[in-house]
């Protein structure tokens, strides 16, 4: 028997016994253990080994609202410990394999992507977190998230932390963006998405303002919680450190150094809620170039935002989110 084959048994076994105890796995079955199989095999992970003492890893939770640019921060965290190997597990990274596990044929829109593949992306995660743990003792793990809810912050953590065959610690790694910076984040990246999507039909992740709102409100509450419960339970506390970074001045250079505050270094002068909120609410330096080019994008791809009923939205969305826009956003929306 094969490693594949071999895994794939080890992967049916893990579904079956999950979807025994935990009432939240509804789309996944052991039918889809060898999808699951090919998706553990790009982590390229080593197999258990008998062992007397767990090893010891380390689990990063690294959070941050949409658009702050987690995916391009986990490859400094990646650059910073070039000593060290770790699994990424991000829900975004699962939602395209929906239709393979879904057995309803529907017709999913942009607006709607995030919500109708939620269940589904969250079952893969936590099937594919579950194998790791049992399986692949030892593996080091970046779990990201935008941190809206707390008691799912908390189950990821403690079972980490509570897993027999690991010794792991917990770090919680926060990213902090002017809100306004990320706010546009979220339009340009899906505008880009749109610009570049060829003749695919597949659906686009949109985030409208509202959800962003929402998001940043929680992110804020979230970070407090941690922060109390760190210097409140020193002899239980859900993470065993606390780092904040801000954004780099320029995004995709992974040598800036960016730490702002860090629970390991003593008598500093401000807590991580509020470095992350004095940044938060600095206003953002947003390039004009970037601004002309997303409302271009925008016209290009009228028809196609009409389809998807987000063509007034977005310009609207826009327009509240960088009120100099208004003067451009007016000419456009004639």
């Amino acid at each position: 028997m094969n490693n594949l084959e071999d895994l794939t048994l080890k992967v049916k076994k893990i579904i079956e016994s999950e979807k025994s105890i935990n009432p939240d796995i509804r789309y996944l079955n052991s039918s889809h253990a060898n999808l699951i199989s090919q998706i553990l095999t790009n982590y390229n992970l080593s197999p258990a080994e008998n062992r007397l003492i767990p090893p010891k890893a380390e689990m990063i939770f690294l959070g941050a609202p949409t658009g702050a640019g987690k995916d391009i921060f986990v490859k400094k965290i990646m650059s910073d410990n070039q000593d060290k190997y770790f699994v990424v597990l991000n829900m975004d990274m699962f939602r395209h394999y929906h239709n393979e596990i879904s057995t309803e044929n529907q017709t999913i829109s942009d607006k709607n992507f995030a919500r109708v593949t939620n269940p589904t992306s969250y079952e893969l995660y936590y099937i594919i977190q579950e194998i790791i743990l049992r399986e692949f003792p030892g593996t080091n793990v970046i779990v990201t998230g935008t941190m809206r809810d707390t008691n799912w912050i908390k189950q990821i953590v403690n079972r980490y932390k509570n897993n027999p065959k690991t010794d792991y610690s917990a770090s919680l790694y926060t990213l902090a963006v002017p809100i306004t910076e990320s706010a546009f984040s979220i339009f340009e990246r899906y505008l880009n998405l749109v610009q570049h999507r060829g003749n695919s039909s597949e659906p686009l992740r949109y985030t409208d303002l509202q959800y962003y709102d929402d998001t940043i409100q929680n992110f804020l509450s979230t970070v407090h919680y941690f922060e109390d419960d760190y210097h409140n339970n020193p002899n239980k506390r859900l993470f065993d450190s606390i780092k904040v970074y801000r954004r780099n001045t320029d995004i995709f250079n992974n040598s800036e150094n960016t730490l702002i505050f860090d629970t390991n270094i003593p008598n500093q002068s401000k807590c991580a809620y509020a470095c992350i909120s004095e940044i938060m609410s600095k206003p953002a330096v947003i390039d004009a170039n970037r601004m002309s080019r997303l409302l271009t994008i925008i016209e290009e791809n009228r028809d196609y935002l009409k389809s998807q009923n987000l063509y007034e939205s977005i310009l609207i969305d826009l327009k509240n989110t960088l009120p100099q826009l208004n003067k451009n956003y007016e000419d456009i929306s004639k």
